[in-house]
């Protein structure tokens, strides 16, 4: 669970989009890693910009606050935490 400082942070709608964006860094490092049967890496991070970052920004810009709220509180607790912790 959260520490008790961090529960008391309100995000912002940018800082739970980041969030959204780093979940799916992260879902696109793990698939690219098992199919080239070691850990890319950075790389990952780096092809994902490159490939998708700009459709999810846009996609994300689309959604409502109620659905990104939705969206971010999906989110591992790993990703939150880092997210929390990185906030303001």
């Amino acid at each position: 669970m959260f520490e008790e400082p961090l529960k008391t942070k309100i995000l912002t709608r940018h800082e739970k989009e980041m969030g959204i964006q780093v979940a799916e860094m992260e879902k696109y490092k793990y698939i690219c890693s098992q199919q080239e049967g070691c850990d890319i890496g950075k790389r990952a991070y780096f092809e994902w910009t490159q490939k998708y970052g700009k459709k999810v920004r846009e996609w994300l810009e689309s959604l409502s606050d109620d659905e990104i709220n939705h969206l971010f509180e999906a989110l591992s607790e790993r990703i939150k935490i880092y997210i929390f912790e990185k906030a303001h």
